[in-house]
């Protein structure tokens, strides 16, 4: 097996409030290898985007803090390198797709005005050379006449058109990974499908990596070769799309899967609802967290503190559980 693109090993980052301290990322590991898709699921809060956040560097300093861990990438600490390092990486290296395009591009300058800068703060091409990447750039995102939308305001363009911008700058000086941060906020269904068809086309076409942060876990189970499962700032459950899919082993998991609307259902069927509400991440307790909603606890968890994260089955299914949830 060769080396992993991105290794995030027990990464923690918290932000210091008149609260208290909210440990929106306590001890998160992943990696991403070479040509693959990963997927990091959760409802809002749990820590999804601030661990993306923290991999770039754009964690805001106060409140937030970095305050632990290693994000080994192209096997250099991304951690420890300084903000001038991080810039040459940002946009170069690794690229962010935010999950808000509205507010991403800045209003007052053209779409052309804001790729072909990032081009130059890359490389070394001339204003002309810039411009013309930047054109092609957003024909490989299908938006039709590049050469005039190059001169259009943010305004004036589409929601999905301003997020095949934003891919489309995210793809211009080639990048190794695209971390999409809820790429299909605010986008009708259809929409929401053409966003992912093209994420992917990219990823297969260019050979890049990618990981897409969402809450939404129906909406990546077609395009995710893998699955990370978060919940109140720790990862719970990982494993191959498939196995998640079809062989749950967090009762969180189970319960987001059966939240999902069937197409096969019929129109009377209710929702099923994972039943109270997320912890504070302020002096979060000494056991599982998801304690309280879960339909399998018993006295064993009540005792015995956070599960870690164990091998449930074979092709490397993890899931921080202590008791047995999906297939005997």
């Amino acid at each position: 097996m060769s080396e992993p693109l991105l290794e995030v090993k027990n990464l923690r980052t918290s932000f210091f409030t008149n609260i208290g301290e909210i440990k929106a990322v306590n001890g998160v590991s992943f990696n991403v290898n070479h040509g693959e898709v990963v997927a990091i699921v959760g409802e809002s809060g749990c820590g999804k985007s601030v661990s993306q956040l923290s991999i770039m560097q754009l964690v805001q300093t106060p409140p937030g803090r970095i305050l632990g861990g290693e994000v080994i990438f192209n096997n250099r600490n991304l951690l420890e390198l300084n903000s001038k390092e991080m810039r040459k990486i940002r946009g170069h290296e690794i690229s962010m797709i935010f999950q808000e395009p509205m507010t991403s591009l800045n209003p007052v300058f053209k779409i052309g005005t804001q790729i072909t800068e990032v081009i130059q703060t890359h490389s070394k091409t001339s204003k002309k050379v810039s411009w013309k990447i930047g054109e092609q750039a957003l024909a490989d995102v299908s938006i039709p006449d590049p050469e005039i939308r190059m001169h259009n305001y943010p305004f004036e363009m589409s929601g999905g058109m301003r997020q095949r911008v934003l891919i489309a700058i995210s793809v211009a000086c080639k990048s190794e990974l695209i971390i999409a941060d809820e790429p299909t906020t605010a986008l009708d269904v259809t929409t929401q499908a053409q966003i992912m068809e093209l994420l992917q086309n990219i990823v297969r076409k260019q050979e890049k990596s990618m990981v897409i942060v969402t809450h939404n876990l129906g909406l990546v189970t077609r395009y995710a070769d893998r699955i990370y499962v978060m919940y109140a700032g720790r990862i719970v459950e990982s494993g191959t799309t498939e196995d998640i899919l079809t062989d749950p082993k967090h009762p969180y998991t189970l319960g987001l899967l059966k939240s999902i609307p069937k197409l096969a259902g019929r129109k009377d069927d209710k929702l099923i609802p994972i039943e109270g509400l997320p912890p504070s991440l302020v002096n979060l307790p000494e056991k599982c967290a998801f304690l309280p909603r879960c339909p399998f606890r018993n006295s064993f968890c009540e005792k015995n503190g956070v599960p870690a994260l164990e091998e449930k089955s074979v092709n490397n299914h993890y899931a921080a559980c202590f008791v047995h949830v999906g297939k005997k």
